[in-house]
């Protein structure tokens, strides 16, 4: 079966290296691209073993585990998660803003391989990130439950989701133009495909090989997008497109 984030920070993901990695690949991910996809047929092809490393959700249980500070954290994910000589995680722009040591993602960023992952869909992304906001339940791992929301509520997620998206481009665009980085956009669209064309390309960037028997299990394993609360996104959707419209 797909890893859950939540078995992804445990033990059996853990590496052990004495050297930096040689490689690093960072996706810059908006809200609901489908980043823990493409993380998960990442780590099929031993390209790494992607995670969102600076999650409070993954921070705080891997500094807990390995026993140390968050100052020293950057160091220890590079020796404790780097695989085939190669670190891989995923961003996202407030992760940067919270962080406390800012120089660790100048460090992170540097001759790194970068990813801005988006996704073309704009009224379907938000649908998704409003559901998100309004159930609490974030990956396809959280069970389902039915339940009204009046329609003063799903306007004002809608409107709060619309706006999340448009302030997270303009800030990854303007990262980008300050760090002098040209990422490779990359959309959802792509990542969901049931194919290895894109593992094969990001490959490529990386001057690497996939490892193909690994890639196509998980791609196997793997339904792609997250497909729960179908009615509630369909609302939102409709409510999008009418806010969309002026109305």
């Amino acid at each position: 079966m797909r890893p859950a984030p939540g078995e992804l920070r445990e033990l059996p993901y853990d590496t052990h290296s004495l050297i930096l990695p040689e490689k690093k690949l960072l996706v810059c991910a908006a809200p609901r691209a489908s980043s823990k996809r493409l993380a998960r047929l990442l780590l099929g092809a031993g390209i790494g073993v992607p995670l969102e490393y600076f999650n409070d959700n993954s921070v705080q249980p891997l500094t807990e585990r390995w026993q140390i500070k968050k100052k020293d954290y950057l160091d220890a994910i590079y020796a404790r998660r780097s695989a085939n000589g190669i670190f891989a995680s995923n961003i996202q722009f407030p992760q940067i803003q919270k962080w406390p040591y800012p120089p660790d993602f100048v460090r992170l960023f540097e001759n790194a391989t970068v990813i801005h992952l988006i996704r073309d869909n704009k009224l379907s992304q938000a649908a998704s990130l409003a559901t998100c906001m309004l159930t609490g339940r974030w990956g396809f791992e959280e069970a389902t439950t039915t339940k009204s929301y009046s329609t003063w509520r799903l306007k004002s997620v809608a409107r709060k989701a619309m706006q999340i998206i448009d302030e997270d481009e303009q800030l990854w665009q303007g990262w980008f133009s300050q760090h002098g980085i040209k990422p490779v956009t990359i959309s959802t669209e792509r990542v969901n495909k049931s194919d290895l064309d894109l593992l094969n390309e990001i490959a490529a960037m990386l001057g690497v090989r996939i490892d193909a028997v690994g890639a196509k299990r998980m791609l196997d394993v793997d339904q792609g997008a997250y497909p729960g609360d179908l009615d509630l996104k369909s609302r939102l959707q409709q409510v999008i497109g009418e806010l969309a419209a002026g109305h």
